[in-house]
């Protein structure tokens, strides 16, 4: 009797240590996806002129077994002038934070690394137009709300997987189904989806929804030697904005090595160059445009931890300006009007 009271006991006390140990982590995590640090991190120089002057590879550690915790956050705002009889601001903005575990499932013999990625939590709080929208995983809420948010609520503590090199390549994005699943069940669309539209919706998901933000925690980097002043540059997929096609270049440039907590890093510097093509003025229907082109740029901090093989922290800011003049006849004879809009993002990265 007295054995089955200590083992009833005991399973009682470890049964409240996990619930303890679950409420924990909940709420860690909560907190994280609250808070957010945009500043730069807090470094000392290196001193010695030998170190400085040395060559390095920046390749990633991937060590299986390992779980890296990361928060990301993102700031976007839009701000719209238009002129024309009477004056008209807007402005709308957003943002938006992850809570993601990267796990290192294993590492082939050519450091191919497959990783299991998990976001643990999304915040997101948006403005405009008079409208505020939020946004907290983890706190229920009814099922036509929960549509409206499909597409952060498929990702929570739905793991998939990736495949990168130790360059930061993303070579594949897979296991994705069930967050898929998810997100056509929350909209209602399960039924109407077609199997044969599957293989078409699935690689939409992960270069429209996945790459993007996997891009900042894992980056590439070139497969040969680097040192302060190297430069290197990523070709990206141009777009469309208007009437004009704009090709985008990310440049890259090691600015400098420094230490943190006694680990050498290095300190990049990325910018942007643009390539904008395409028309100036488009009349339809007896409405004139009159397009300037739009401007684009891009700042920021990269900090690779040398040491660790990994981002440690990142702080990378895009701006682009567009304006147009649009003449159109009224009653009143020709009216003309212009408009401006200038919009940024802003991405923090921080390894929690």
């Amino acid at each position: 009797m007295k054995k089955i009271i200590a083992i009833t006991t005991s399973i009682l006390i470890l049964s409240i240590a996990c619930s303890d140990k679950k409420e924990t982590e909940e709420k860690n995590i909560n907190e994280l996806s609250s808070t957010f640090d945009s500043t730069e991190l807090q470094t000392t120089e290196l001193e010695e002129k030998e170190e400085l002057d040395k060559s390095f590879f920046m390749n990633y550690k991937f060590k299986p077994g390992e779980v890296l915790k990361y928060r990301m956050t993102i700031f976007s705002r839009s701000d719209q002038h238009m002129e024309a009889d009477t004056i008209m601001d807007n402005s709308v903005e957003q943002k938006l934070i992850y809570i993601l575990n990267l796990n290192t499932v294993s590492v082939d013999e050519e450091s191919i690394a497959e990783i299991q990625c998990t976001v643990k939590s999304i915040n997101m709080e948006a403005s405009g137009m008079g409208n505020e929208v939020s946004y907290q995983s983890g706190i229920e809420i009814d099922s036509s709300e929960l549509a409206k948010f499909a597409e952060h609520e498929s990702f929570i503590n739905t793991p998939f997987s990736l495949r990168v090199n130790k360059n930061g390549r993303l070579i594949e994005i897979y296991k994705i189904d069930k967050i898929m699943n998810r997100f056509l069940s929350l909209r209602g669309l399960q039924d109407s989806v077609r199997t044969e539209d599957l293989p078409i919706l699935k690689p939409d998901l992960s270069e429209r929804v996945i790459k993007p933000f996997i891009s900042q925690i894992i980056r590439e980097f070139p497969n040969h030697k680097m040192a302060i002043d190297s430069i290197w540059s990523y070709q990206r997929q141009s777009i469309p904005v208007m009437t004009f096609n704009i090709e985008f270049t990310n440049v890259y440039r090691v600015g400098n090595l420094e230490l943190f907590e006694d680990e050498k890093v290095a300190v990049i510097d990325p910018t942007v160059k643009t390539k904008v093509t395409g028309e100036s003025t488009y009349s339809e229907g007896g409405v004139n445009y009159q397009f300037e082109k739009p401007i684009s740029s891009a700042s920021g901090k990269i900090y690779f931890n040398l040491d660790r093989g990994l981002v440690q922290k990142s702080r990378t800011e895009t701006r682009m300006e567009n304006a147009f003049t649009v003449e159109m006849p009224t009653p009143q004879g020709m009216q003309k009007g212009d408009t401006r809009e200038v919009t940024t993002n802003v991405n923090v990265l921080e390894l929690l």
